[in-house]
């Protein structure tokens, strides 16, 4: 609930819908967060209060957690709501799908991935996610970020291989020139001041792979602690571009953010947010194939995005801006007429009455 990760995002938003609705919700966390997103006293206050809502004898239970801690303990009808950003499920979260009475993804791309794996297709119901189009705008004023340059572009993304930030610093360095006026900034997070070494250490050993000694073009923006929600919308208006050369999303809600702040946003050929990004509003990196998550798992694959085809995009983008931008105000318009948590949390609402009216 109060993680800075997706899934504490999205049920942020949503129990704040269905409250306002007149939901009567009691919340059950499934592990201690240690590191919190800032919110108001007012918005902890009542989240935290969540916790003591006494139970009716009938009642729905929701859980919105990664499939592999699913459990069924009681007679109440159980959805689960998950993602999962590979070709297929792992058997496990098929199995434990398949314990609920019925089962939500935020995708069309994971209605069918997870089909594929087993979870009976009567179970699966596709309730996309949102974005906050009031706290994700263009109007919003930019961040001062030392060392930017005149053009930036933006990946807000966790530091691990799926992100692609291999394929995101090498691709950048190779194309532009330390000389040329653009920058490459990356915002993640970290456990440790040691870890946020080894991550500059790690863009480090790219650049000096791709023969790039000044890699003060490349800006790590990482820290401990987590940013405010007013932060990052901040940050998004302060770049000129969005780029993510993710291996596979189960939503993708940094995308939508983008989007929804006015950004052309340029990312893989695959996996969720082909729900709500295609060539007529964003630019798609084409794949050049798949390979296994990893050895012990040769079933589940995700994509390889090309990093020729990323480089081409990004000097396009850069070299024109007036079609970014006619691409970036068609990509906010699908997410503020489509993709707002009002629109989220009404469809997941309906369903919920749906349900109690049996």
């Amino acid at each position: 609930m109060f993680e800075p990760t997706g899934y504490a995002k999205a049920n942020r938003h949503i129990v704040s819908e269905w409250i306002q609705q007149g939901v009567r919700i009691r919340y059950t966390p499934i592990h201690h967060e240690d590191v919190r997103v800032p919110l108001s006293m007012q918005q902890e206050s009542l989240l935290n209060s969540l916790v003591h809502t006494p139970l009716p004898d009938r009642y729905l239970t929701f859980f919105h957690y990664p499939a592999a801690y699913f459990t069924k303990s009681d007679p109440s009808y159980c959805i689960g709501m998950t993602m999962f950003e590979c070709s297929r499920l792992p058997f496990t979260w098929s199995k434990r799908c398949n314990l609920m009475d019925e089962i939500w993804v935020p995708s069309e791309f994971n209605r069918l991935t997870f089909i594929k794996s087993g979870v009976a297709p009567y179970k699966i119901r596709v309730m996309p996610y949102g974005v906050d189009t009031q706290m994700f705008h263009a109007e919003l004023a930019p961040l001062s970020i030392p060392g930017q340059r005149r053009y930036t572009f933006l990946s807000v993304c966790s530091f691990d291989e799926r992100k692609g930030i291999d394929t995101l610093v090498s691709a950048f360095l190779e194309e532009f020139a330390s000389l040329e006026d653009v920058c490459l900034i990356i915002k993640t997070r970290a456990s440790s001041v040691e870890e946020i070494a080894r991550q500059q250490v790690y863009i480090d050993n790219i650049a000096m792979k791709s023969g790039h000694r000044d890699r003060s073009s490349v800006i790590l923006l990482s820290s401990i602690g987590s940013w405010t929600e007013e932060q990052l919308a901040a940050l998004y208006q302060s770049a000129n571009c969005y780029v993510l050369p993710t291996r596979g999303e189960g939503w993708n809600l940094t995308v939508m953010e983008a989007m929804a702040t006015g950004l052309p946003v340029i990312t893989t050929n695959w996996s969720a947010h082909l729900d709500f990004l295609n060539d007529t509003n964003g630019y798609l990196i084409a794949v050049q194939g798949f390979v296994a998550l990893n050895s012990s798992n040769p079933r589940l694959l995700w994509a390889v995005p090309s990093k020729n085809h990323l480089k081409q995009l990004m000097r396009h983008v850069y070299t024109h801006p007036n079609e970014a931008s006619i691409k970036a105000r068609l990509g906010a318009q699908v997410v503020t007429e489509r993709y707002t948590w009002k629109h989220s949390a009404a469809r997941m609402l309906q369903r919920l009455h749906e349900i109690s009216r049996r």
